[in-house]
């Protein structure tokens, strides 16, 4: 069976891109990969507030972003920097490296450019800083497609070999559901497309603004959402169980963040307007 998982592989889309952190401020490193959590075909592969540790790391590791403090103790981000060219060699899975400095320094501005550094801010900042910055590194990775023209343009393919491909766009589905080492997409209440994508793999395809996992089986779309219990998420109809209360952080946000204490009351006087 020619499924989505050959397409994918074909667009590039699979392919995560990895990151690590480098910062001595714990609280730093905590904010960052939280951002980078939340951020679409992206993973944390390594984080430290140890730059020393670092520099051992990148020969081994393979990355494709950096998150780099400059204000470190013993080993500062300059050092890093220019030790990495040799890394580099060293190491063939960093040759690609876009490094993003984050400093409280606002005077190492110009030697940014000196080390050909993808991106530089200063901290704090704001969550809108961190997403430009990856974005530029992203682009650099993969280079700019159709589906950063236009949001509209990302959606699924899929059918059998030799045989027509049908679209599927991402609002239409409801929930994923994983089914031994297959997955199921839920596009109605009795109609799922399955796939021999892996469950984990699916839910980093998905674009993370719009869907969450909530628990080990199932990622859910957040747009069918329509009722919420403690034990269940309900989307038009369709009853899914929620995992241990905790574990899935970024549901368990999205859900607070969303939430108001009220009743639904109904009158019985239809008003069509204000009272005079």
């Amino acid at each position: 069976m020619d499924t989505i998982k050959k397409i994918l592989k074909q667009e590039g889309r699979m392919r995560k891109i990895r990151v690590a952190i480098v910062d001595d401020d714990p609280d730093i490193v905590a904010e960052l990969k939280r951002y980078v959590d939340l951020t679409d075909g992206v993973e944390c592969a390594y984080a430290t507030t140890n730059p020393k540790e670092a520099l051992v790391a990148l020969r081994r590791l393979k990355l494709d972003i950096l998150f780099l403090d400059i204000e470190m103790p013993i080993v500062n981000g300059l050092d890093v920097l220019g030790q990495l060219e040799s890394l580099q060699r060293i190491n063939p899975g960093i040759a690609n490296l876009q490094v993003i400095v984050c400093s409280t320094n606002r005077e190492v501005g110009d030697k940014m450019f000196h080390y050909g550094v993808t991106d530089y801010f200063l901290k704090p900042f704001e969550q809108e800083r961190y997403y430009k910055a990856m974005a530029k590194a992203k682009d650099k990775i993969q280079g700019r497609g159709l589906n950063d023209l236009d949001e509209e343009n990302k959606c699924f393919f899929y059918g059998t070999r030799g045989m027509e491909k049908q679209r599927l766009n991402y609002d239409e589905i409801i929930y994923i559901e994983a089914k031994n080492d297959q997955t199921r997409i839920w596009i109605e209440e009795k109609t799922y497309i399955e796939v021999n994508e892996s469950f984990g793999d699916m839910v980093l395809c998905l674009p993370k603004a719009s869907f969450a996992q909530v628990h080990r089986s199932f990622a859910v779309s957040l747009k069918h959402i329509t009722a919420i219990t403690t034990q269940l998420v309900i989307l038009s109809g369709i009853e899914i169980r929620r995992g241990e209360r905790g574990k899935y952080t970024y549901f368990d946000q999205w859900i607070e963040q969303n939430t108001i204490t009220g009743k639904l009351n109904r009158h019985g006087i239809v008003r069509d307007r204000a009272d005079n």
